[in-house]
């Protein structure tokens, strides 16, 4: 059933004007973490713990040796030297995965792999470099007593049993999936992953099975919903294609029942006041709840944030504007961090890196200004450059991009030379080191 028009709440929107900061800590404070579920842990990568781990037992569990060679006692080798070697009978070899020998005469070796549990009662490991490789078997002439208290590995060097490993919210790496694993974890307790819906709207835009007419200079190409799609699947959201709503109140409430169960909805365009955005009046009819609209930004000012209830739970509504760059950088600074928040993670920034300008910036208007910059490590910093022009309707430039350029409000002029922050994405690095 389609909800009822309401014109007022539109017309007598006015805007918030917020500064970046407090737009973002509003967002991130009403962003409620999803609920915990348990995954296999090689489907684990990207996403969040939902409560702190603990290791269960002691790794290694013994003294284990660093390298190949052989396991003895410090005192009966001290002295050893190419010209006055120390001759061992040798009394077994011990190899990684073997059970420890807790039996260890003085005045003996043992042969020892890398990994393998020292006998009980050996302080040292010759590396086998210092012998003569067990010339004649069963003895090792010791050549160099370099090694001696060397190259034992401590029991719990890596974890004792009870140590705390990871928080609540931390991050997925790799790096975690092999802790993990070592701490003896098959699944793993996280948390959901959000969905987020798409809703580009627009009767100009076009897709590639409409190209002829963006050729043909009767429509503009729908990029967005695409980009933003990939950068959802980036921190491990499930993006929803809702399609291309025209601009057309029934069209654009048909598309929004289609998102009822998804757990955020990002409209993208028809984000200001034209007479054309109808994105918000039709939001209005469904008890729309804005928390703000306009942020001191640019580029991406028009952005809005709020809920539709939905039933028993209400779903968190971001308007972005239209204009490619506009909506890169407002889903980089307010959806990405919120998503994450959502999923259970700890951190949500990016990297806040400081760089110098290679290149004048200017910032015309009192507004926060994040530019789009590529990055190039030189031996004296990390130097930051526009990825071209800057203009919000400008698409091209964002695959080159390494970051943003922070600006702030009372800046209007950077200089080559001059330090300026970036937040950074991630990417590698270009390098002149000339």
């Amino acid at each position: 059933m389609t909800p009822a028009r309401s014109e007022a709440a539109f017309e007598g929107r006015v805007a918030d004007w917020l500064d970046v900061e407090e737009a973002r800590d509003r967002i991130l404070r009403a962003a409620r973490p999803l609920p915990p579920t348990r995954v296999p842990i090689d489907e684990t990568m990207g996403r969040a713990l939902s409560e702190a781990i603990d290791a269960t037992t002691t790794l290694p569990p013994w003294d284990n040796s660093a390298m190949d060679g052989y396991a003895v006692r410090g005192d009966d080798v001290r002295g050893a030297s190419p010209d006055e070697p120390i001759t061992l009978p040798v009394s077994a070899i011990v190899r990684a995965g073997d059970p420890r020998l807790d039996h260890f005469e003085h005045g003996t070796a043992v042969r020892i792999m890398t990994g393998a549990p020292t006998p009980v009662g050996a302080d040292t490991v010759i590396r086998v470099e210092d012998t003569d490789g067990e010339a004649e078997p069963g003895t090792v002439r010791i050549r160099n007593d370099r090694d001696v208290g060397r190259h034992v590995r401590p029991a719990g060097q890596d974890m004792t049993a009870g140590l705390r490993l990871f928080e609540a919210g931390q991050t997925v790496s790799p790096g975690v999936i092999g802790v993990l694993t070592a701490a003896g974890l098959s699944t793993v307790p996280v948390r959901a992953v959000p969905t987020v819906a798409f809703l580009p709207t627009g009767d100009e835009l076009r897709r590639a099975d409409r190209y002829e007419d963006v050729r043909a200079g009767i429509g503009v190409p729908e990029s967005n919903s695409t980009m933003l799609g990939a950068a959802a699947r980036a921190v491990r959201a499930e993006p929803i294609d809702l399609g291309i709503a025209a601009d057309d109140h029934d069209a654009i409430s048909s598309k929004l029942d289609d998102a009822a169960e998804a757990d955020v909805l990002v409209t993208i365009g028809g984000a200001s006041m034209g007479e054309a955005d109808l994105v918000k009046r039709v939001l209005d009819t469904y008890g729309f709840e804005q928390d703000f609209w306009r942020v001191k930004m640019r580029p991406g000012s028009p952005i809005s944030f709020g809920w539709i209830p939905r039933g028993d739970r209400r779903q968190a509504v971001f308007g972005l504007p239209g204009n490619p760059s506009s909506a890169f950088v407002t889903f980089e600074l307010f959806v990405r961090p919120f998503l994450l928040r959502l999923a259970g993670h700890r951190d949500v920034d990016r990297p806040r890196i400081p760089c110098v300008a290679s290149e004048r910036f200017t910032t015309p208007a009192a507004l926060t200004y994040f530019q789009r910059v590529r990055l190039e490590a030189r031996p004296d910093g990390i130097y930051a450059g526009l990825t071209g022009p800057q203009l919000s309707g400008l698409v091209r430039g964002l695959a080159s991009a390494d970051g943003l350029a922070v600006i702030p409000p009372e800046t209007d002029v950077i200089e080559a030379g001059d330090p300026v922050d970036v937040l950074w994405f991630g990417n590698e690095l270009s390098s002149a080191m000339g």
